[in-house]
């Protein structure tokens, strides 16, 4: 696929647009979607065959016990299940790659819905999906890719919080300590005298 044809704001509205049964799945029942038959929807849709068995076992394991995972998973077959991407052979194995594992980390740190009601996220999760398809959009260089990538990560800005907290927290430890030195060599100065 050239990456000329990947007009990002198509798939942003593409995501808008998406059913509130994917993105505020809680878990399976009677009434909600099969996370399982979304994915193997989507891959017959990009022109690829049935589910292994490792896939299937992946995708089932997500669906009983990370429903979190599971309501990103599904947003990710419905960003794919765009015309963009119909008969699209050569981005099976990545697709399936982004589907059983692209949004763990994400599925961790917040919720789907999230990601559709908020244009910066629906952007963020459609530039995820780019990423791991290994696709740029329209107009875009790499660095242009990378850097508009790195500003929306919400993982990435999760752990660069969590560094400079940690950072802070030895920059004050390291201090205390200086003044307690201090204070251990004023008290020997002023016993010496």
């Amino acid at each position: 696929m050239a990456e000329s044809e990947i007009d990002i704001h198509q798939l942003m509205r593409r995501l808008a647009q998406c059913p509130g049964e994917i993105y505020d799945f809680t878990g399976m029942n009677a009434e909600s979607p099969v996370p399982l038959a979304l994915v193997q929807d989507t891959i017959y849709y990009l022109g690829g065959p049935a589910l292994e068995q490792k896939a299937r076992k992946s995708v089932m394991k997500i669906q009983t016990e990370r429903p979190v995972e599971a309501a990103f998973l599904m947003l990710g077959c419905y960003v794919l299940s765009d015309p963009l991407f119909c008969e699209k052979k050569e981005l099976v194995s990545r697709s399936l790659s982004l589907l059983v594992s692209g949004f763990t980390s994400l599925a961790d740190l917040a919720q789907a819905r999230d990601f559709v009601l908020n244009t910066e996220r629906r952007e963020e999760l459609v530039r995820l999906c780019l990423k791991h398809l290994e696709l740029r959009p329209e107009g875009e260089s790499k660095d242009v890719f990378k850097n508009r990538w790195e500003s929306l990560d919400s993982v990435r800005r999760v752990e660069l919080m969590q560094k400079a907290t940690e950072l802070r927290k030895r920059q004050e430890e390291l201090r205390k300590a200086m003044e307690r030195k201090a204070a251990e060599e004023a008290a020997s100065k002023w016993s010496r005298e």
